[in-house]
């Protein structure tokens, strides 16, 4: 790869000569430890050569400040070798998008820590103090000691902080761009959705949402400010998630945990009790099951609507990061994919309807191996037959203006 590759701040992946590897490195890189160079230093994508990576061979060793060398074969001599799996050679070989448009950690972390809703309440009532622990860090001695270390009561200051979430996930995280322009996971940032209790007693905020006037897709009235963020969750595994887990998903779209329609509506107060038919609570006493989010008009893990609208912040820090844009989202959407086929089975279609009967009387069962290898052959025997097909119009197109052109002369 070349220098500059992952590492663009770009959508348009660098393209040049392949880095290749260095046989000197810099002063101030040899206050660490500086392993044997074998045939060379390995180079980052910014250019930096790694002091413990080497090649030698046709291999890569990582060489450990331990003495322990770890081998790395590289993945370039494992397809040469035919050691890859299927999955892995249609996902990063056949289909170049993926190479070039993703990080790698993006199927290969396969689960990232997803907090939903982070709420905090600040309550002032009843003397209610709280440690200024920013304070204590910056109040530091001639000797280096933090006030936190000295007295954290000589910090507190009014108002007590709790905060609570609304739920947590791991699996599947969602899928946005990143700061870099590549997609990548993406989880809750901070989903801030403030309460602040008066020195009475009262509530001078309630489940309040703040929002940002003029950015990523809102205009004067705003955009929530609760965030989902792009991340390199560090959950690597050699096994990636599946195609599946993003192709045929609303939440790596950016649509929410089951499209967004798994909840309650968050903008009302919620209750549960004794109603009538039409919802109207009967008993004159309650309790609430939850407050109104008035700002919250979706699921927190929903930031993105069918039509494209963005509905929260997404990775603000940087000007690339931004949810899956239309082309991105026609590309990797393939929800439904079933009923392509299973909307004529099995009597759908004369021709399907007696296939499906022969393999009944004849007792054939169709399992998953089955099943992918007639998929393999539908396309194919579709593509040669729109192929040839194609070819044999266009030679008798051709035929039929010669003779045309022929008769006229």
């Amino acid at each position: 790869m070349p220098l500059g590759y992952s590492d663009e701040f770009s959508t348009q992946h660098k393209e040049g000569t392949a880095r290749g590897v260095v046989q000197e490195i810099a002063p101030y890189l040899k206050k660490g430890y500086i392993s044997e160079k074998e045939e060379g230093y390995l180079l980052t994508a910014r250019g930096n050569p790694y002091t413990h990576v080497v090649k030698k061979g046709n291999n890569i060793i990582v060489k450990l400040a331990s003495g322990k060398d770890i081998t790395l074969t590289p993945l370039k001599k494992l397809k040469e070798d035919k050691a890859l799996s299927q999955a892995a050679l249609v996902a990063m070989d056949q289909v170049a998008a993926h190479r070039n448009n993703l990080e790698c950690y993006t199927c290969h972390a396969t689960w990232a820590p997803q907090c939903y809703g982070c709420h905090v309440k600040v309550d002032y009532s009843g003397g209610k103090q709280n440690i200024d622990y920013l304070a204590a860090a910056h109040d530091q001695d001639i000797h280096g000691t933090t006030g936190g270390m000295r007295d954290l009561k000589a910090y507190l200051v009014d108002g007590r902080v709790t905060e609570t979430r609304s739920f947590l996930r791991w699996e599947d995280p969602a899928l946005s761009q990143n700061g870099e322009g590549r997609i990548s996971p993406t989880i809750p940032g901070c989903q801030v959705t403030v309460s602040v209790i008066g020195k009475e007693g009262k509530a001078l905020l309630q489940n309040h949402i703040f929002k940002i006037p003029d950015v990523e897709g809102a205009k004067a009235e705003g955009q929530n400010a609760i965030d989902m963020s792009p991340v390199q969750p560090h959950t690597i595994t050699k096994h990636a998630r599946a195609c599946e887990s993003c192709h045929a998903s609303d939440k790596a779209l950016g649509l929410g945990i089951g499209g967004g329609t798994m909840r309650a509506d968050e903008s009302k107060t919620f209750i549960i009790d004794l109603m009538r038919a039409d919802g109207k609570i009967l008993p004159t006493i309650v309790d609430e099951q939850f407050s109104a989010i008035a700002n919250l008009k979706n699921d927190y893990s929903r930031f993105m609507d069918e039509n494209g609208t963005q509905l929260q912040t997404v990775g603000h820090h940087f000007s690339l990061s931004q949810p899956l844009d239309a082309s991105q989202r026609a590309k990797l959407d393939r929800r439904g994919i079933c009923l392509s086929c299973h909307d004529t089975i099995p009597n759908g279609s004369l021709a399907v309807s007696a296939m499906v009967h022969a393999a009944q009387m004849a007792g054939i069962e169709v399992d998953n191996k089955d099943h992918q290898g007639i998929l393999g052959k539908l396309l194919l025997l579709g593509a040669w037959i729109q192929l040839l097909g194609g070819m044999a119009l266009g030679a008798l197109l051709v035929y039929l203006i010669y003779r045309y052109q022929k008769r006229r002369a």
